[in-house]
């Protein structure tokens, strides 16, 4: 997932399937639209029924199968969404970002021509669109990872940053620093990350990119207070918070403000938080309760974590 795209797939998950000017969304995309992921589900599952083509339904199933935390079964939907409609470039975009979850669990014999495939799908999605931000940010790190024979290199790369960077100031600095960070240039990669921050102030992105990766460094006191500004500007946003629980959970540091940060998200998550984010908040919260030496209410915690999401495997770590 070049590994960031689990992170960012929470965001990505909030990008809907654009409608055409002057027509009626089905009332599918508008549950989805509106965060009732069981009615969506059951609208589009009923439109598969009716018509195994169509394109659009197998599109929404994927989504749907993302927000479970089932890559597999979104895999399955997106591929059979642009067997039927080649041209759609949110169909591509979506493929890949399925395919890029099984990446990882691959064995290591399939792992480089699944993520070929990955990049294929990708490139696919750019082709159609060249104004996909979401397709090209993911290539960025493909291209700077892959080997010459598989389609990557560290040109291909940059000409991605510099093309997002024309779209996206923000995204760019963001992708800039991804690739200085890779060739442990750590100047320039803070040096870009807080050229993001200034591109968007206003967006929560940048300021967790620059958190996540004093967070690697184990630079606890930064990785907090690079969060810090955000959240004096949008108090209202749970993601801000829960980025404080994050941290957290890793450090075992303010964890008082952590658990306050991802309890209060977990009593009222945003709309787009499906069970793999979900899921993920009661991980980190065992983890705090843990630090803090509430056993009995960690492994609770835990628990309803994997009732959530029992494809969690970080969550069974932690409870063994």
């Amino acid at each position: 997932m070049p590994v960031h795209l689990r992170g960012p797939l929470s965001l990505l998950l909030t990008c809907l399937a654009a409608v055409p000017l002057g027509a009626q969304a089905p009332r599918g995309a508008q549950l989805f639209d509106a965060g009732d992921w069981a009615g969506a589900k059951a609208e589009w599952s009923a439109a598969v029924q009716r018509s195994d083509r169509d394109a659009r339904a197998h599109y929404y199933l994927g989504r749907l199968a993302l927000l479970d935390d089932d890559a597999d079964a979104a895999a399955a939907q997106f591929e059979r969404a642009v067997a039927l409609e080649d041209t759609a470039s949110d169909y591509h975009l979506w493929y890949a970002t399925a395919l890029s979850q099984r990446v990882g669990r691959a064995s290591k014999l399939k792992q480089p021509f699944l993520a070929k495939h990955v990049m294929a799908e990708f490139e696919r999605a750019v082709a159609l669109d060249p104004r996909s931000i979401e397709a090209r940010d993911p290539l960025v790190d493909f291209y700077s990872m892959a080997p010459a024979f598989m389609g990557g290199g560290i040109d291909k790369a940059r000409d991605q940053a510099q093309a997002l960077a024309r779209l996206d100031s923000a995204r760019g600095h963001l992708a800039f620093a991804r690739l200085a960070t890779t060739a442990k240039d750590t100047a320039t990669a803070e040096r870009e990350m807080q050229a993001a921050i200034t591109s968007a102030p206003d967006t929560l992105r940048p300021y967790s990119a620059l958190a996540n990766w004093y967070a690697k460094d184990q630079r606890w006191p930064e990785a907090f207070a690079a969060l810090d500004p955000y959240l004096k500007k949008h108090p209202d946003d749970p993601y801000g918070p829960y980025g404080i629980g994050r941290i957290a959970a890793l450090s075992g540091q303010q964890l008082d403000r952590g658990e306050k940060g991802i309890r209060a998200f977990i009593a009222k998550p945003p709309k787009d938080a499906g069970a793999l984010v979900l899921s993920g908040a009661w991980r980190r919260l065992g983890l705090v309760l843990e630090f803090e030496g509430k056993r009995a209410e960690s492994q609770s915690a835990i628990k309803q974590s994997l009732t959530i999401d029992p494809r969690n495997e970080e969550a069974k770590k932690a409870l063994k």
